[in-house]
C-alpha cells in the first residue's frame, strides 16, 4: 500500500567554502597595530625597545594625576577587562596624563634615544610609536598624540642632562612617583625589553605554526591527489594504489575491530594520520625561543609553561578549519581531489582528536602556571575567561564519548544531536573566552570566524538546494510484506548518485536527512502515444513525460531513519572513464549504487554480481535490470539469490582475462565483510597482474 509524504530534496553539488577564508578574514574585528594573525600582518610590539621604556615608567605617577585615565574616542583604562600577567599586551594603561607632562615624555625620550638604536630602529618607527602609543599603549591611538613631537621632547631633555649634567641624573625608581626628567636603569629595562621580544616571537611561532597546520592539512589531500595525473597511468601506480588501499593491520577496513572499537585505516589514510600526529606534536612544541632576564618567565619551567600552554591553545583553534571543511557535505576537497567522503571523515574524526587533546592541554597547562607560578588561581579560576574556557574543554572533551563507534551505530540520531550541540557549545564558550581575554584586538578569534563561516556556508547552501528544489511529492511503495525495503518514486526530479532526503510530514523529527542512491533517474521529455482517432484511425499524440527518480530503501522504523546501506557522493568514480571494463560486486540494496554506473559506463564491457537474500528486492530490481541486458552494451549481469558471491574467484576472473589488457574498475558496494573482501583480493593480485585496477569501495560505514 503506497504512503505519502512531503519531501524535500538535496543535491549534492559541492561548491567552493573556502573562500570563506578570505573573506572572513577581511571581516575580522581586530583592531591591533596592522591585519590579521600576529607575526603575519599585525604586531603587538614596534619597537620593542620602546614599548619597555614606556613599560619602566607606566606605573610610576606623574604630576597632573595619580592615575587619570581617558574615555575618549572609546578607550578605557585598560584593554582589558581582566588583568592578564602572561599577556602584558593587554594590560597596558591609557593615560591622558602622559601627554602633557614634561617628565613623563623627557623621560620616555631619553630611554628610547638611549636603547633603540642597538637594535637599528628608523627615526619613522619611533615616530609613529611616539603619536599613537604614548598615551594609549599598546593598542595605536593616533587622537591621543603627545602635543610636542619626539624630536622636540628628545632635544629639551638632553638641555636637561646638560644642565644637570650626566652623573648627576636621578634614575626612575619602578612604581615610585617622579616630577624631573630621570634616567632609566638597564637592570630595570632589559626584562621588559626581552619580555615583549619574547612574547611577540613566541605569538609570532604560535599563529605560524597554527596557519602551517591548517593548510597542510587541506593541502596535503591535494598534492596526494595530483598522482592521478601521471601520464598514461602506468601499471605502477595501479599497483601503488592498491598497497595503499589495504588496511593497515589485518584484512578489515570497513568491518570495525574488536567489539566495535573503532575503524582500521588504511595504509594511505594512515600516511595522512601519521603526518597529523607529528606535525602536531611538534609544531605544539618548536621552535623554541627564551630570552632572560624576562619579566614575563623569570624561568625556564614558567617559560615552557606558558609557551607550550598559549601555543596549544592557538594550533587547537586552527585545526576548526580543516575539521568543519572535511565534516561537510559541501566539501570542495571530494571534487578536487576524488577521494571518498568516508575518508575526510575519518580524517575528519583523527583531527577531531588532536584539538581534544591540544585543548586539554593548553588547559592543564593553564591551571598549573597560575597554579604554581602566578600564585593567582583561587582569584582567575572565579573570572568569566577561566570559566568559559573550562566550559569549551569539557564541551570538546565529551565529544569523544558521545562520538565512539557504538554509540554512532545504535542511536546515530542521538549522536548527531549531541555532536553538534556539544560542538557549537565549544565554540561559542572559546570565542567569548578569546573576547574576555583579548577582544578583537590581536586576531586570535579570526580562527574562530573562519571555522564557524565554513560550517555556515555548508548550512547554507544545504538550505539554498532544498529551496531551490522545492517540496516534492514522494511515493512510498512497500516491495513486500516480508521483506523491509520501500521503493520511493518522486515526480519533477531527475537525479544521479545520490541525494538527501527530507520526510518531514513522516516524523515529527522534520530536520532529519539521510543520502540516498539513485536506482534510476528520468529526465523527462517528449514521448509519441499512439491512440486510436475517429473512424479507427491510428493518430499520434506528443505526450509529455515527468522527470522521474525512482530509490530502494530499508524501511524507516525507530530513532534512527536511515536505510542499511547508505552512499555518500564519491567523485571517484570519474576514474573509470579510462577503464575498458567494469566489475560491479553487489550486495542486497546496494545494487542501488552500481546500476547507475554501469548505465553510464562507456567502456567495452561490464559485469554485474549481485548477491542478495530476498527475492521481492529481485524482482522489484528486474525492471532496471533487463533494461541493462537487453541494450546495446555489453553486459553480463550474475544474480546469487540466497548465497554469497565468490569474490575472490569472480576478481581474479576478470583481472586475468587474456581477451581485455586495459584497466578494470572494481566497484563494490554491500555487506561491509563484502568490501573488505575485495579490498583484500585486489591487494593482493593487483601487483601480480599485467591490467591496472581503479578500486572503488562505496559501501557505508559507521
Amino acid at each position: 500500500m503506497a504512503a505519502f509524504g512531503r519531501l524535500l530534496y538535496e543535491g549534492s553539488v559541492c561548491l567552493p567554502a573556502l573562500v570563506l577564508l578570505i573573506l572572513s578574514h577581511l571581516a575580522a574585528p581586530v583592531t591591533g597595530d596592522g591585519r590579521g594573525l600576529i607575526g603575519l600582518g599585525k604586531w603587538i610590539y614596534r619597537p620593542f625597545c620602546a614599548h619597555a621604556c614606556r613599560a619602566v615608567i607606566e606605573g610610576s605617577k606623574v604630576s597632573c594625576s595619580s592615575s587619570v585615565s581617558s574615555s575618549r574616542n572609546g578607550t578605557s583604562s585598560s584593554t582589558t577587562r581582566f588583568n592578564n600577567k602572561r599577556h602584558p599586551h593587554d594590560t597596558s594603561k591609557v593615560n591622558e596624563c602622559f601627554l602633557k607632562d614634561a617628565a613623563f615624555l623627557r623621560t620616555l625620550s631619553l630611554c628610547i634615544a638611549e636603547h633603540c638604536p642597538r637594535d637599528g630602529v628608523r627615526i619613522s618607527v619611533i615616530e609613529g610609536f611616539w603619536e599613537g602609543h604614548v598615551a594609549a599603549g599598546v593598542l595605536e591611538n593616533t587622537a591621543l598624540r603627545p602635543v610636542v613631537s619626539y624630536q622636540d621632547v628628545l632635544r629639551n631633555a638632553r638641555r636637561d642632562v646638560e644642565r644637570v649634567g650626566q652623573t648627576a641624573m636621578p634614575y626612575v625608581e619602578v612604581g615610585e612617583p617622579f616630577n624631573t626628567t630621570s634616567m632609566v636603569r638597564d637592570e630595570d629595562w632589559l626584562p621588559l625589553y626581552n619580555a615583549r621580544k619574547y612574547l611577540e616571537r613566541n605569538e609570532g611561532y604560535h599563529q605560524r605554526n597554527a596557519l602551517s597546520i591548517a593548510a597542510s592539512s587541506i593541502i596535503l589531500p591535494v598534492l596526494l591527489s595530483f598522482l592521478r595525473f601521471l601520464p598514461g597511468r602506468p601499471r605502477r601506480y595501479s599497483q601503488f594504489v592498491a598497497s595503499l588501499e589495504r588496511p593497515l593491520v589485518g584484512y578489515r577496513h570497513r568491518t570495525p575491530i574488536i567489539s566495535d572499537l573503532g575503524i582500521m585505516p588504511t595504509r594511505g589514510q594512515t600516511l595522512y594520520i601519521v603526518y597529523i600526529l607529528a606535525a602536531h606534536g611538534v609544531l605544539c612544541v618548536f621552535p623554541l625561543f627564551y630570552l632572560y632576564p624576562n619579566s614575563i618567565a623569570p624561568n625556564r619551567a614558567q617559560h615552557y609553561l606558558i609557551m607550550i600552554g598559549d601555543r596549544t591553545g592557538v594550533v587547537a583553534m586552527a585545526n576548526l578549519l580543516p575539521l568543519l571543511l572535511f565534516s561537510s557535505r559541501n566539501n570542495v576537497l571530494l571534487w578536487i581531489t576524488n577521494w571518498r567522503h568516508s575518508t575526510f571523515l575519518l580524517l575528519h574524526r583523527w583531527i577531531g582528536y588532536c584539538l581534544i587533546i591540544e585543548i586539554s592541554a593548553h588547559s592543564l597547562l593553564m591551571f598549573l602556571l597560575h597554579l604554581l607560578h602566578l600564585n593567582d588561581l583561587q582569584v582567575k579560576s572565579k573570572q568569566p575567561p577561566w570559566i568559559l574556557g573550562m566550559a569549551a574543554t569539557f564541551a570538546f572533551a565529551l565529544i569523544y564519548p558521545f562520538s565512539l563507534l557504538p554509540i554512532r551505530k545504535r542511536v546515530y540520531e542521538l549522536f548527531l544531536v549531541c555532536h553538534q550541540v556539544l560542538a557549537a557549545v565549544a565554540i561559542l564558550a572559546t570565542f567569548m573566552h578569546i573576547n574576555y581575554l583579548f577582544q578583537y584586538h590581536w586576531g586570535y578569534d579570526i580562527w574562530i570566524y573562519v571555522g564557524g563561516g565554513v560550517w555556515f556556508l555548508d548550512r547554507a547552501l544545504r538550505i539554498a538546494r532544498i529551496v531551490s528544489n522545492g517540496w516534492r511529492i514522494a511515493v512510498l511503495s512497500a516491495i513486500d510484506e516480508e521483506t523491509q525495503f520501500v521503493r520511493v518514486e518522486i515526480d519533477g526530479i531527475a537525479a544521479e548518485g545520490h541525494l538527501y532526503l527530507y520526510l518531514p510530514t513522516l516524523s515529527w523529527k522534520f530536520w532529519e536527512n539521510h543520502p540516498y542512491s539513485v536506482l534510476s533517474s528520468f529526465a523527462g521529455g517528449a514521448s509519441p502515444d499512439a491512440r486510436l482517432g475517429p473512424g479507427n484511425d491510428m493518430r499520434e499524440k506528443i505526450t509529455t513525460i515527468r522527470p522521474k527518480t525512482t530509490l530502494l530503501i530499508r524501511s524507516m522504523d525507530g530513532f534512527y531513519e536511515g536505510p542499511h546501506y547508505n552512499y555518500h557522493a564519491n567523485p571517484a568514480i570519474r576514474n573509470l572513464s579510462h577503464c575498458s571494463s567494469l566489475l560491479c560486486i553487489a550486495g542486497g540494496v546496494g545494487i542501488t549504487a552500481v546500476l547507475p554506473l554501469i548505465k553510464t559506463f562507456g567502456g567495452v564491457r561490464s559485469r554485474l554480481e549481485w548477491g542478495v537474500r530476498s527475492e521481492p528486492l529481485v524482482r522489484a530490481v528486474q525492471p532496471e535490470i533487463a533494461a541493462l541486458t537487453n541494450g546495446p552494451k555489453v553486459v553480463e549481469v550474475n544474480t546469487s539469490l540466497g548465497r554469497r558471491v565468490k569474490v575472490a574467484e569472480v576478481v581474479r576472473e576478470e583481472l586475468q582475462r587474456e581477451d581485455d589488457s586495459g584497466d578494470l574498475g572494481v566497484v563494490v558496494c554491500g555487506p561491509l565483510s563484502m568490501a573488505d573482501d575485495v579490498r583484500m583480493v585486489i591487494a593482493e593480485l593487483g601487483p601480480k597482474v599485467k591490467r591496472g585496477v581503479v578500486f572503488i569501495d562505496e559501501s557505508f560505514s559507521w
